[in-house]
């Protein structure tokens, strides 16, 4: 049997193809053992090498104590837990014990509302009639300033009085009384102040008290008929006796 040269060349091909994919797949199976081989080898190389320096116990050791802490930190939240609700039990237990007779014991003085109010008095009567601050040339605004301070700071205390669970009814009264006084006689001492000055008088200050009235005027020489018209305004706006008036000039 004669094959002719294209036959050949068919031949020859398909035998070479059929040897290239045999080829392949031998080297396809030697590679994938090659590769379980190697994977196995680096496998057994790493444990070994762990084992010798001692990382695998670290690690184990880590975790152990990982453990423990977690254990230790629930045990702390629990106590601190028990302690809170101990502490809340005991002042339960406190409140508890409190004695429903208790008696608030009245601690004040039966005169400190009459001090508090002859103290302010003497201040501010002081200061608007000071000699020495009567030269500065801010004399009504810096007495003026201290003057409602000084009603601020007793009014304060006053009301100290008035709210404190140490103060009795008759003396929580009295304080109102003082306290609602002291705001009349604030209004009225910036009444008189606008009459005065409305009647040609530069400047003025008046501070009202229960017993007196202390007025100061910016004119440094008062006549008869000055006198006279201050003394008019106040008699008409307060119920101070004349004997009680004080009438100062300045410059």
């Amino acid at each position: 049997m004669k094959f002719t040269a294209r036959a050949r060349k068919n031949f020859a091909i398909f035998s070479l193809v059929l040897m290239l994919g045999l080829i392949g797949y031998v080297n396809y199976n030697l590679n994938q053992q090659a590769l379980l081989d190697t994977s196995s080898e680096l496998e057994k190389y790493e444990l070994t090498m762990m084992k010798e320096s001692d990382e695998l116990d670290d690690l184990l050791n880590e975790t152990a104590v990982s453990g423990e802490n977690e254990t230790e930190e629930v045990g702390k939240d629990v106590v601190q837990h028990d302690s809170i609700r101990d502490a809340e039990n005991e002042v339960g237990e406190g409140k508890e014990k409190k004695p429903d007779n208790a008696i608030i014991v009245d601690s004040r003085s039966s005169n400190e509302v009459t001090e508090l109010v002859e103290a302010s008095d003497a201040e501010i009567a002081k200061t608007v009639t000071s000699k020495k601050l009567m030269k500065s040339s801010s004399y009504f605004i810096e007495s003026k300033l201290e003057r409602d301070k000084k009603r601020s700071e007793m009014i304060t205390s006053l009301n100290n009085i008035i709210n404190s669970q140490n103060t009795n009814e008759e003396m929580r009264a009295e304080a109102l009384g003082v306290k609602l006084n002291t705001i009349t006689n604030t209004e009225k001492e910036t009444f008189v102040e606008n009459m005065i000055m409305a009647k040609g008088f530069d400047n003025a200050i008046v501070y009202l008290s229960d017993q007196s009235i202390n007025v100061v005027v910016g004119r440094e020489n008062l006549t008869e008929r000055d006198v006279a018209q201050i003394v008019d305004i106040i008699k008409r706006e307060t119920d101070v006796a004349t004997d009680n008036i004080v009438i100062m000039g300045r410059k």
